[in-house]
């Protein structure tokens, strides 16, 4: 028994010993590690990369496949849907056959690795082989749905051009107003089947499954709902704009063959009426009100809504949302995570003052989360956000903190997986761009601004740039502009959002039975709103000041993101420079006793002199002047005269206690040498 706790101690010792050494391998080797050192003991959840490099490789694969696969498709591919079918099928298999030899092959490697000595080879193989699969998977992804839609029926009648067709569709979003002439509005619907010719003719109804673009006539704007599945007549083709995309245009002849196939849910009713009672409320606003008010609450903009009243006025709705455009301030009427977070937020304070458990705290939130989108007008940018927001939910459960950069990683995946178009939708890139930038970059820059600048300034400074550092190479890829006044603009406008979202939200909620109370929740939301008019006013003239010309192709975004690339990396090379040199000075400290270091900042040295300069003005004393304080003035120079009369009498009195106390010790020492001598003095 003894040898074996003999043995025991030995081996915990000689592991003890190793690990040890390694810590001393292991810092002697951080000389050129050292400037990441503080960085690694700074590390967050929340920007926690590891599954960056798998993302962008699926959504680069994504990319890749769609603009490579032909639009058109072959005979082979058009035989129907069972070989569709079996084509999908072998590709998620070798999918899923890379992906299962992929992460089995790195934990086989990993397991004949010796605990902590893997070398950096090994994980870059791991990296490679995750990427490899990702990218893989992205690929087949975007395979299987080019050529599911490749064959779809209404894609086949629409190749050789326009063709008449009757299409059986269900409608996902709120018909808007259109910028066609040809239509008076227009709604996003996906096919349920499709006829060539018309009902009469007794042709064949083939089932079809594509998103499509429905432009409709006046009469059957009002009519049409959320959610509701009609047949249409009309005539197929492909948009002008991008011929992935499919149109159905019913001209007001045809509108009297619509046919309801399926009212939409009550729910789903109750809704449409909440957005005509809220629109209706909004037309008694000020012009930037009817125009604002409901894109920020509904991403809908006020000329854009189908209503009942006076329409808004065209040429200044146009000069607004060019403005806000040139203002780099136009995101503002797309609803993204704001709305979620202010939702969620809410509903966390109000379980944590009722001491809720963790279930119904993720409760109430996976509830706010759904019924926020079941009245919100959906978007790519919306998806992204509730996905997000449900990713979380997880987190609640097990009493942990969210982190941000994970979840939207992991969001970013599923969603491109599901549905690959999205990877080229400029809505969901540019959300998901904002969220990593503002996760990544606003929480260093916050802490540095905040030595110059107050809290809340500096956080929201720190948000846009964040924000903006992203999403700017992705805005060139729709307009070739940058805009220059950004920042500012989004700072003026930043302190009202929450609040005009807030109020909007609640107009929303309140104007179909208390529509008194509802316009005065818009009017409260247009006070807010009114600084996106004075930014889009100031910053967004039209005087070629507000933006920066610059190429809007691939080779341009490239440009623009490789300039941000190297300003961010001097600065963090400057920042290390500067800790490294912080910790060269605290190490001669220690050796010499001595401090030796450089000087603070300058701001840091004008905000230490504004602070001791303003201390130094609100401590000084003022004597009062003028011929209503004369006596006041007269009697403290006499106070003042005394005082100065008695320290100068106080002066003297020392003065002639010192040379008194010399001459009694200069007297002394002389007594004391006389008697050491045994003379008279």
């Amino acid at each position: 028994m003894t040898s074996t706790v003999r043995r025991t101690h030995a081996a915990q010792h000689t592991r003890t010993a190793q690990r040890t050494r390694t810590s001393r391998r292991l810092r002697a080797s951080d000389g050129v590690r050292g400037l990441m050192t503080h960085w690694a003991d700074g590390e967050s959840g929340r920007r926690d990369l590891r599954m960056l490099p798998a993302a962008l490789c699926l959504w680069a694969a994504a990319l890749a496949t769609r603009a490579v696969l032909p639009q058109e498709g072959t005979g082979s591919l058009q035989e129907g849907a069972g070989g569709m079918r079996g084509l999908a099928v072998v590709l998620c298999l070798g999918a899923s056959a890379v992906m299962f030899a992929s992460v089995h092959g790195v934990h086989a490697w990993l397991r004949h690795a010796r605990a902590g000595h893997a070398p950096p080879a090994l994980r870059c193989a791991s990296w490679l082989l995750v990427c490899m699969a990702a990218a893989l998977t992205g690929a087949f992804a975007t395979a299987v749905a080019t050529t599911h839609d490749m064959a779809d029926p209404a894609i086949r009648m629409s190749r050789t051009g326009s063709a008449r067709a009757t299409v059986d569709i269900r409608t996902r979003a709120p018909a808007l107003r259109s910028a066609s002439r040809a239509a008076a509005c227009t709604v996003h619907a996906s096919t349920r089947a499709v006829q060539i010719g018309a009902v009469q003719t007794g042709g064949v109804r083939m089932p079809s499954d594509v998103d499509v673009r429905v432009l409709l006539p006046d009469a059957l704007c009002m009519r049409v709902v959320q959610g509701g599945e009609y047949r249409l007549s009309g005539t197929l083709a492909r948009a002008p704009w991008d011929e992935r995309t499919l149109q159905l245009t019913v001209a007001a002849a045809d509108a009297d063959t619509a046919v309801v196939l399926r009212a939409p849910a009550p729910w789903r009713r109750a809704v449409h009426t909440m957005q005509r009672r809220f629109f209706a409320v909004a037309d008694g606003l000020s012009d930037q009100g009817r125009v604002l008010v409901p894109g920020l609450t509904l991403g809908v903009l006020g000329q854009d809504a189908l209503g009942e009243g006076e329409p808004v006025d065209e040429v200044y709705a146009s000069r607004l949302e060019e403005g806000c455009r040139r203002a780099g301030i136009i995101h503002l009427m797309a609803v993204s995570g704001g709305h979620y977070a202010l939702l969620a937020s809410a509903a966390t304070a109000l379980c944590s003052w009722t001491l809720a458990p963790r279930w119904a705290v993720a409760a109430a939130r996976a509830a706010a989360v759904v019924a926020l989108t079941a009245v919100l007008v959906p978007s790519e940018s919306i998806m992204r956000a509730v996905v997000m927001h449900l990713f979380a939910l997880g987190y609640v459960l097990l009493g942990r903190r969210e982190q941000t950069t994970p979840l939207l990683l992991w969001t970013a995946i599923v969603a491109i997986v599901i549905k690959p178009a999205r990877a080229a939708d400029f809505g969901f890139a540019l959300s998901c761009a904002a969220v990593l930038g503002i996760a990544l970059v606003s929480g260093p820059l916050a802490a540095v601004l905040r030595q110059w600048l107050p809290r809340r300034m500096a956080d929201a400074l720190a948000t846009t740039i964040g924000a903006q550092l992203l999403t700017s190479p992705l805005q060139l890829l729709m307009q070739p502009q940058i805009a220059l006044w950004a920042v500012p603009a989004n700072l003026l406008v930043a302190p009202w959002m929450d609040m005009a979202t807030v109020c909007g939200l609640g107009a929303y909620t309140v104007s179909w039975c208390m529509p008194t109370l509802g316009f005065a929740l818009a009017w409260c939301a247009s006070l807010g709103t009114k600084s996106v008019e004075i930014a889009a006013d100031v910053f967004g003239a039209d005087d070629g000041s507000a933006q920066l010309a610059w190429p809007s192709d691939t080779a341009g975004a490239l440009r623009l993101a490789g300039a941000e690339t190297l300003v961010v990396l001097i600065v963090v090379l400057l920042r290390a420079m500067a800790r490294l040199r912080d910790d060269m000075s605290k190490q001669c400290t220690a050796v010499s006793g001595r401090r030796i270091g450089a000087s603070p900042a300058p701001f840091v040295r004008m905000r230490l002199w504004w602070e001791r300069t303003w201390a130094m003005l609100t401590c000084l004393r003022w004597r009062p002047r003028g011929p209503a304080h004369a006596g006041v003035a007269r009697h403290g120079v006499r106070h003042a005269d005394r005082r100065r009369d008695g320290r100068r009498e106080a002066g003297r009195r020392r003065n002639g206690h010192r040379r008194a106390g010399r001459r009694r010790r200069a007297r002394r020492r002389r007594w004391g040498i006389y008697a050491r001598s045994g003379e008279a003095p």
